[in-house]
Order: C-alpha cells, then structure tokens, then sequence
C-alpha cells in the first residue's frame, strides 16, 4: 500500500523504525549504521564484477544469475543491521550416557550455547518469498535511508587525510635524500 509523502518524511525525520514483512514474518529494519554499511560492502563485492549488456537482458540475467545470491544478503543486511546479524542462545539439552557396557543409563543436563543466523534465514526467505521488483524496491528504499551519502563523506575525508600524511612523508624523504 503506498505511502504518502508526509508519513515518509515523518519516519525519516523521528527516526521511526520500518516494518518490513517478508513471507509470514515481520521485521523492524535496524536504523542506519556505519558497522552495517561496512558489511553491506563486503558482500557487495561478492556479486558479479560484469559490465551487463542492456539490450540483452534476458542472456545477461541468465549467465549471471547463479552468482547473484549475495543480493539476498545484501538486504537482509540492511534489513538487520549489524547488532541484529547473529543471536546466541544458550539452552540447557538432556544429555544420554550409557555406562558398564550399556546396562546402566544416565541422564545429564548440560547447557548448550546455540548461534542462531538470523541473516542466513532472512537472505534465503528474501530471495523466495519476494519478487524481484519487491526485491529492488525494497533494496532502494533500505539504501536511502541508510545514510550512504553522510558515510560516503565520512570515508572521502578520512581517505583525503591518509593521502595527504603520506605526501608529506614522501616530501620529507625526498627533502632529506635530496640535500
């Protein structure tokens, strides 16, 4: 159901968190952080690195499509966020043991520390409960109100610092060979 303009701005301006529902689950889409734009690069870089041909759309889906399963997990990434990724829980099992050659059984309670891939289950419903329009919008809609832009100048500022200590390094150097 669409939104209108006023709701939206509303949500991005109180920081409203998104219900996002995905199959029979809903999810609150974890707000903007630099961990999380960190991990959503990282697997961006395991997506296809091919120049796609636009007048052959259905050959260039098709040859690629098999290395594309990063997508899913690019958006429950997003979905997630960085904190919301992985979840231990620790649960106490029955443990069986059998002594003096099996006549004697003993039960034991041990607790057990269980990891829980929430990205992993969100990635695979993602990539076969939704279309891929759904798909796309959903990826967009998550993009935008991740902050990329105010990452972006945070990273260009940082980087532009590193370039410029290692200049004056390289200058100091060549003042100190060259006299």
């Amino acid at each position: 159901m669409p939104e209108n303009i006023e709701r939206k701005v509303a949500q991005t301006i109180l920081q409203q968190p998104e219900e996002i529902t995905v199959g029979d689950k809903v999810y609150q889409a974890a707000p903007p952080s630099a961990a999380t734009l960190i991990l959503v690069s990282e697997a961006v870089a395991r997506m296809p690195k091919v120049q796609l041909d636009a007048e052959r759309i259905v050959d260039e889906v098709l040859s690629i499509g098999k290395d594309c399963r990063p997508m899913g997990e690019i958006i429950a990434i997003l979905i997630l966020g960085a904190k919301g990724l992985t979840e231990t829980r620790k649960t106490v099992k029955t443990i069986e043991k059998r002594r003096f050659w099996g006549l004697v059984k003993e039960t034991e309670q041990v607790e057990v520390e269980e990891t829980i891939d929430h990205k992993s289950e969100l990635a695979k419903s993602l990539l076969e409960d939704i279309t891929p329009r759904e798909l796309h919008n959903l990826a967009a809609r998550l993009l935008q109100r991740s902050q990329v832009a105010d990452f972006f100048g945070l990273t260009t500022f940082l980087t532009e610092i590193n370039l410029l200590r290692q200049t004056r390094e390289v200058e100091a150097e060549t003042t100190a060979f060259g006299q």
